[in-house]
Parts: structure tokens; sequence; C-alpha cells
């Protein structure tokens, strides 16, 4: 009796041995797979637009993903509407840590970022916004020059944010493009000024705080810019007859989201994950945001008695065989010029722009 009791004993302690064995083991494993976020770390973010609005709303979105899925050890402070950085100090202020964050309006840079203007010069392309996003994420990941560019103002890429329709109207009834021949038209200037000079238009230069005035005064008769814009600007109040034509062509402008290079090295490797892969979903948020809000924008212009247009995929084609070559042909001979691999990178967004537009 007194031996099996011993025995049974000797089972006992193997067993508790075998399981406290167990639970460090299952501890050490867990402890290897949880997340590690490091020292909790406020990160400055430059963001040149208002809090309200399209642009606004997805920077805020994003933040608010980050901190949430590190479990605050990320906080954001936003400073919206150039409060910490203006427009044209944000690749240059993030490059020196003045943010560590930043909000980049490509065409504000067209020497710096030339290479990442590759989408300017296109009339023909991907124009649904989640295939516009495709786009873009696919030639950023194969194109180590477009990397090697923000790697060289002391940066890393972390989204891509991406815009809508074009839409050219004016207060007077509009049918085709053509019909812009001849008018005084105002756009932003860059290659759209040259698209719009391909159809005849007489191009005007004016801030977009300056259209409604020049409009209502006849000083422009129409402008050429982004439909979520004209809206925002609400030109389509304009005149007795306003008209606005949607174009169905690739608006190649970008912004980018960048952080600085030393702020993300101090990251922990969990962190730099959780900011990747947010990073990747704004593409698709932001997607899904435009044509929700381009939806919206065309029931309210025509509920204030605008007429919309929606112009057709033949007619920006015949556009684009008239200008778009010369175009990409000026793009490569800037980029070569700069000693910048222009034809390698143009060759490559050639061929995903007619992937991503069938």
């Amino acid at each position: 009796m007194k031996r099996a009791r011993i025995v049974n004993a000797g089972l006992f302690k193997g067993w508790a041995s075998y399981l406290v064995l167990c639970a460090l083991v299952m501890a050490l494993f867990f402890a290897g797979t949880t997340p590690s976020y490091g020292e909790a770390k406020a990160i400055r973010f430059a963001i040149y637009t208002p809090q309200r609005g399209l642009e606004g709303e997805a920077m805020t979105w994003l933040t608010d993903e980050i901190e949430k899925r590190t479990k605050g050890a990320v906080k954001f402070q936003n400073y919206f509407a150039g409060s910490l950085l203006k427009e044209r100090e944000t690749l240059r202020g993030v490059q020196s840590g003045a943010a560590d964050m930043g909000y980049i309006f490509v065409p504000y840079f067209p020497r710096e970022l030339t290479l990442w203007s590759i989408g300017e010069p296109f009339i023909n392309g991907p124009v649904d916004p989640v295939k516009k996003a495709e786009f873009f994420t696919e030639l950023y990941e194969q194109s180590p020059e477009l990397q090697a560019v923000l790697n060289a103002y002391n940066q890393k890429l972390v989204a891509i944010h991406y815009f809508g329709l074009m839409a050219a109207g004016g207060p007077r009834p509009l049918k085709s493009l053509n019909d812009l021949k001849g008018m005084r038209v105002r756009c932003a200037g860059g290659y759209d000024a040259e698209h719009m000079t391909a159809l005849g238009a007489k191009v005007v230069f004016l801030p977009g705080t300056e259209i409604y005035s020049a409009m209502e005064k006849g000083a422009v008769q129409a402008t050429y810019t982004a439909f979520i814009s004209y809206f925002k600007y609400r030109l389509f109040e304009i005149g007795k007859q306003p008209t606005v034509l949607v174009v169905p062509q690739f608006t190649g402008s970008v912004g980018l989201i960048t952080i600085n290079k030393k702020v993300w090295d101090g990251l922990s490797p969990d962190v730099q994950k959780v900011i990747t892969d947010v990073g990747k979903e704004y593409g698709k948020k932001i997607a899904g945001q435009i044509k929700t809000l381009e939806v919206d924008i065309r029931d309210k212009m025509k509920a204030a008695g605008a007429t919309v247009v929606d112009i057709p995929v033949s007619e920006v084609n015949a556009w684009a065989a008239a200008s778009e070559k010369e175009s990409l042909e000026k793009w490569v001979k800037k980029a070569e010029e700069q000693k910048q691999p222009g034809k390698a990178l143009m060759d490559r967004a050639k061929k995903l722009a007619a992937k991503y537009s069938k």
C-alpha cells in the first residue's frame, strides 16, 4: 500500500513537471508571437488640406486606424490646413524632420518628384478609382526608381492618395469637349494646359479661390478641374444654363503620404507592419469614398439645376490620339534631361495603364 502511494506520488510529480513545462513552452510561444509595439511614440503629421472634406477625413481614418491597431503605442498629432507646414514646404519639411510625416501633392514639386508625375501626361488609362489604385500600387512595387526618389529625400512611402474624375464646365450649354474650342478655359497648368490647348481652348491660369468670381464676371468662360473640386467651389451655380461635362479620362496626379526615414527606422517591426498594412488599405478605402462622393455630387448638381453630361469614351480616345503622344514624349525627355530613368518607367507605366484600362 505504501509502495503504491509512493508510485502515485511520483506519477503526480511527473505530470506536474510536464504541465509546468507545457505552460512555459506556451508562454514562450505566445510571447514570441504577440506583437511588440515598443514605447509610446508621438508622430507629427503635416497635412496641408482642411480636416473636413475627402482628403482630411481620409487622413483622419489612416491615423485613427494605426493608433487603434498599435493599441495606442503610436499617437498622431495631425496638423491640418498647413498649420505645421504649408503645401510647398512639406517635402523638405519631412526630409529635415520639421514634421515626422506629411501629405505631399506631387504637382507642387515638378522637379524634385519628376518620376512621381508619371501619370500626369496620360489621357487614356484606368478611370475607375479602384483600378487606378491598383495601377499605382503595382507601378510602385515594380519601380525601385520611385522608391529611390523618396529615399533621396530621407522619406519612405506610407500611402498614395488618388483623385477622381475630371470635369469641364461653364455657365452656358456644352455638349462635348469640342465646344471648348476658342473659349477661355481655366485650368491648373502643366499637362492639363497642354491637353486643353490641343482642343483649341484659350488656357487661363487662376488659383482655385478666384475661379468663381472670374466665371461669374465672364473673365473665363469655362473651367477644367477635378469633378469634386468643381462641386467644392460651387461652380455649377453660375449662369442660367450651367453645364458640367464629366470626362472619363485617366487622372494621373497623385498625393503621397510619407514618413521621415529616421522616424521610420526608430519604430518597432510590428509598428512598421501596421503602418504598411493600413497604408495599403488606404488606397482601397479612398477609391470607394471617391465613387460614393461623385454619385452624391452628381445628384446635388442636377438638383440645383445644372446639366450634367457624360462625355463618351470615344471622344476621350480621339482627344488622346491628338495630344497624348506628344505629352508622353515630353515627359520622358524632361526626365532623361535630369539624368533620371524616364523611358524605362514610362514603358512600364504604359503597359500597366493598358492592363488596368480593360
